[in-house]
């Protein structure tokens, strides 16, 4: 019995997953940031507030939280295929988290990213606790020391006023899910 939608389906997701591998190798580069952070994500070309510079695949699922997971819901953790793995946290970041067709997340531009530049994000946007950064290494002026996590980020925070963070957390707000 031959199934030609399902067939269809599967070669179309096959083709976005290698259009997204493209994507990502056209706009970041992984490399050395010289310091104690090991290997970074820095931009292979200019971005504009707005733009995907980086579009999450899942690797696998965990069963538990891990320091290089990602927290998808409550008790949900996976591992992110590079470039994404790598991409460091700042508590100044020049990258938010969108949730994308894959099921993981799309990591866009907030701010105006010139080449060369290394991209970042803030781990306490799809972490309620974090314990991926113990200590922060990101040298922001508002460093926060460590990424702490969703729970540890004040109400006025920037990533919280724009919802720029993984819409499980919403809950946590007071925010009912439509």
């Amino acid at each position: 019995m031959s199934t030609p939608h399902i067939n269809k389906s599967l070669s179309i997701l096959t083709d976005d997953v290698a259009c997204a591998k493209q994507l990502n190798a056209r706009n970041v580069r992984v490399l050395n940031t010289g310091g104690d952070r090991g290997r970074g994500v820095f931009a292979a070309r200019d971005f504009l507030p707005g733009e995907i510079v980086v579009i999450g695949l899942i690797d696998r699922m965990k069963k538990g939280r891990t320091t290089n997971s990602f927290q998808l819901d409550w008790n949900v953790h996976a591992l992110f295929q590079e470039p994404a793995v790598i991409v460091n946290h700042s508590c100044d970041p020049n990258l938010a988290i969108v949730p994308n067709r894959f099921g993981a997340y799309d990591f866009v531009c907030i701010e105006q990213i010139s080449s060369g530049v290394e991209v970042t994000w803030n781990y306490a946007t799809s972490e309620f606790e974090c314990i991926g950064v113990s200590v922060c290494l990101c040298s922001s002026e508002n460093c926060q020391g460590s990424a702490g996590g969703f729970s540890k980020l004040p109400s006025d925070h920037p990533m919280l006023v724009s919802g720029f963070y993984a819409p499980y957390l919403k809950k946590t707000l007071g925010f009912q899910e439509t």
